[in-house]
């Protein structure tokens, strides 16, 4: 079933259940700067008067296909009222669809929030007619407390690293090298924003970097994956800090941020200590 069909039964289905007051379709399918292709789910919130009825009865997730795994991350055992609650379905035929439910007085808010939003049903004259931009997943400007924190745990974690290289535990350091990695993408984020005015998404992880950052940053950056080899892992390390050390202080620069370049050696000054010890 391609994702047409799916939205074409979730809107009778919606428009044969007077408890369905608003349905809106969401994510990427209504994203005018995404390219369309087969393995996009079909994100929908339905704004309803009463959201356990849509926990009481779920024959309707059948009636897409033969059900592949689901998962359900608002459910507690024992709880029968809920404000919202989501439906995450992966389809044998390969389709999914993420359906949240929630309550009608919400409707407003969750459009203000999510600027991915397409009103397929309203039966009420509640929702708008808004048009989807992704406006609302664009990078936002670092605060100094945010720029702070995530310095921080860049160079805090990198010194686990450096434990773990030295006592062999290469899980250990792989944990933390991937910590120092998701900071390291969060500050090439705030470049690439500094360099779009603020004005664009990357993508949830932030895949579409490439299309921002220069060859160089986006190499440095693939750099930083590796296997689970003592050597590969030290030029990984090696290679996160050298770069997240250059587009940090970027950043600061840009953000008009205290540059820490003066911290940043000590710490890094301090895994010969660590690559000495015997601890």
């Amino acid at each position: 079933m391609n994702q047409e069909a799916v939205i074409e039964q979730l809107c009778e289905l919606s428009k044969a259940d007077d408890n369905v007051r608003v349905l809106v379709l969401n994510g990427s399918l209504v994203n005018p700067n995404v390219e369309a292709d087969a393995y996009q789910d079909v994100d929908v919130t339905c704004f309803v008067r009463d959201v356990s009825i849509f926990l009481q009865d779920r024959s309707w997730i059948r009636r897409f296909g033969k059900v592949l795994i689901m998962q359900t991350p608002d459910e507690v055992p024992g709880r029968l009222v809920y404000d919202r609650f989501a439906f995450l379905v992966q389809y044998e035929d390969g389709h999914r669809i993420d359906l949240t439910v929630r309550l009608l007085h919400e409707v407003g808010d969750a459009i203000a929030e999510d600027s991915l939003s397409l009103v397929l049903l309203d039966r009420d004259g509640l929702a708008g007619t808004p048009v989807p931009t992704d406006e609302s997943y664009w990078i936002r400007r670092p605060t100094r407390w945010a720029y702070d924190q995530c310095w921080n745990e860049f160079w805090w974690v990198s010194l686990y690293v450096v434990k773990g290289l030295r006592r062999g535990q290469m899980l250990y350091a792989l944990d933390h090298l991937g910590i120092m990695r998701t900071m390291l993408r969060q500050m090439l984020m705030w470049d690439v924003g500094f360099a779009t005015d603020f004005s664009v998404n990357v993508g949830k992880a932030g895949d579409r970097l490439k299309d921002y950052v220069s060859t160089d940053d986006w190499a440095g950056y693939l750099q930083t994956y590796t296997i689970p080899d003592p050597s590969a892992l030290e030029r990984a390390f090696e290679a996160a800090v050298r770069q997240f050390q250059d587009v940090s202080r970027r950043v600061a620069h840009q953000a008009r941020f205290p540059d820490k370049h003066e911290q940043a050696d000590q710490i890094r000054d301090g895994f010969s200590t660590l690559w000495q010890s015997n601890d």
